[in-house]
């Protein structure tokens, strides 16, 4: 017995012995990679960024470069960093409560998803008022995850679905919000006819290129399940793109194409680089969101060639142009429509 002791403590003591060298291998090779990093500039910009960090964690395939961006995700960061995250524009147009009374102005109310009431607190919202079916969302959502579909009032759960509401308002970016933090809309798709997702990379009111979103799953609403293909604007082409890995799908051009571009076109008018999100319910075509983050500039295109063809394509103003455009922002969006 002692014996076997004994070899089992040398053992564990190797193990031990072992691991530890491991490690201080790992820690000395990392402390390496770190120093190569940090002596070079464009190198180090992304072990520091972490927006640049998640593009390449996720396989991005070239170093990102916001101070002279060529590709559509390089764009979408340069414009969020230097614009959008310094302008009014994007409290209205990023809260969805707001963005609907942006909608009504520039396209007008038709184009605006029904809503049936809007609440500081999950607890503050009134049941009995709300028709049977109907969708919650906090205003301010996490890439398309904070929504509750309620296919029927009768069988949901008020309290379950409070607490889950409870959870949307926690996030730092929602604590910042005191009004109308939670809404409630209309149901768009159904069980049997989910939502097809038209989205459009728009330039100064000029539709760029666009692509769709499908449900692989139709009682899901993650948008992990859904399926994601680029679409060539002029003739609807699928373009051969395969993006963060998603299945490919084959939307047919919807029925009212020429109206989603003219809505748009006038949503993005302003903007030197935005999506619009749309949807075509029956003879409606109405907005889902008006998106300055899209992907977080973080979407892994493959081939990655056509990340650099899609930006190309897309002009940005300097960052003087974008000072003297966020001060004309707030001459007339400071506390516009609260």
């Amino acid at each position: 017995a002692v014996v076997v002791l004994a070899v089992a403590l040398v053992f564990v003591s190797y193990k031990h012995f072992k691991l530890c060298c491991e490690y201080e291998e790992a820690a000395q090779n990392y402390n390496q990679i770190k120093s190569v990093l940090m002596s070079n500039s464009k190198l180090k910009d992304c072990f520091v960024n972490p927006r640049k960090r998640a593009f390449l964690k996720k396989g991005g395939e070239y170093l990102p470069d916001y101070d002279n961006p060529r590709t559509l995700n390089d764009k979408v960061a340069y414009m969020l960093e230097n614009y959008f995250l310094k302008s009014p524009i994007t409290k209205i147009i990023g809260t969805k409560y707001l963005a609907k009374k942006y909608v009504a102005e520039v396209v007008g109310n038709e184009h605006v998803v029904k809503l049936f009431g809007a609440w500081d607190k999950p607890e503050d919202i009134d049941w009995d008022k709300l028709p049977n079916t109907f969708v919650l969302k906090s205003v301010r959502g996490n890439f398309g995850r904070e929504v509750i579909v309620v296919q029927d009032k009768r069988k949901l759960n008020i309290q379950e679905t409070v607490e889950k509401l409870k959870k949307f308002c926690s996030s730092p970016v929602m604590k910042s919000i005191k009004k109308n933090r939670i809404i409630a809309e209309e149901l768009l798709g159904t069980v049997d006819k989910p939502l097809v997702d038209y989205k459009f990379f728009c330039s100064y009111g000029k539709p760029i290129v666009a692509y769709c979103l499908e449900l692989k799953n139709k009682e899901n609403t993650d948008v992990d399940t859904k399926t994601f293909s680029f679409y060539s604007i002029g003739d609807w082409k699928p373009l051969p793109i395969k993006a963060d890995n998603h299945e490919k799908n084959n939307v047919p051009r919807p029925k009212h194409y020429q109206k989603m571009l003219e809505v748009a076109s006038k949503l993005s008018k302003q903007f030197p680089l935005i999506r619009i999100d749309l949807y075509e319910i029956g003879d409606r075509v109405l907005v889902g969101e008006i998106t300055e983050d899209a992907s977080g500039a973080k979407s892994i295109m493959n081939p990655v060639i056509w990340d650099f063809l899609l930006g190309q394509n897309i002009k940005l103003p300097s960052k003087a142009e974008i000072k003297k455009m966020i001060e004309e922002d707030k001459r007339k969006f400071d506390g516009r429509f609260e």
